[in-house]
């Protein structure tokens, strides 16, 4: 049987001449650093995503509650992580980015399904629309979910926090703040309130 522990291969490993071998360390300031440079990196990405989406739809009505949405997955999957006590290192950092770029799509799917066709004058025209996009968006959500189970139960070491996280932002983005945004985008486009 072949171990796909973190860090178990099955095979040797080959030191070189004179079997020295090399390594290398990564300093607690320098992993300290690379923290700071991925949640930088992942507040440009934030930054770069709403700039897009507010030339993209025009509407700050439709832009602006799209990216306070996907905010919102990212502090709830924060505060889940402090409740349980999940270290936070690069590999989740990396789950969050992921879950920001997944998030904003699925948005884009309801806002653009949304208001294909014209004003949304009605609730049932709204509802109609949203439902066609939420179907969409489910079926993406579970391929996500099952493209990254086996990294989530397999021992990968970083890999496990990814997909832990990436698992749960899909599963808060489609339970809470998809449906959470379509609430918001009906009461600012629909005219019978």
């Amino acid at each position: 049987a072949i171990n796909l522990r973190a860090g178990a291969l099955p095979a040797k490993l080959d030191l070189g001449p004179g079997g020295e071998g090399t390594s290398s360390y990564v300093s607690p300031a320098q992993g300290q650093s690379f923290k700071v440079d991925a949640l930088i990196t992942g507040i440009v990405a934030v930054l770069a995503v709403s700039v897009v989406v507010f030339f993209r739809y025009g509407k700050p009505e439709v832009a602006a509650p799209m990216i306070v949405t996907a905010l919102s997955e990212v502090v709830v999957l924060l505060g889940f992580a402090a409740v349980i006590g999940y270290p936070i290192d690069l590999a989740v950092i990396a789950g969050f980015i992921a879950v920001i770029g997944t998030g904003v799509d699925d948005l884009i799917i309801i806002a653009d399904e949304v208001m294909s066709e014209g004003d949304v004058n009605s609730r049932r025209v709204f509802r109609s629309r949203f439902r066609k996009a939420f179907w969409v968006i489910g079926a993406a959500a579970a391929t996500t979910i099952i493209a990254m189970s086996p990294l989530a139960v397999l021992s990968l070491g970083d890999l496990q926090g990814f997909a832990i996280f990436t698992i749960l932002g899909v599963l808060v983005g489609v339970l809470l703040t998809r449906p959470a945004y379509g609430d918001i985008l009906r009461s600012l486009l629909t005219t019978d309130r």
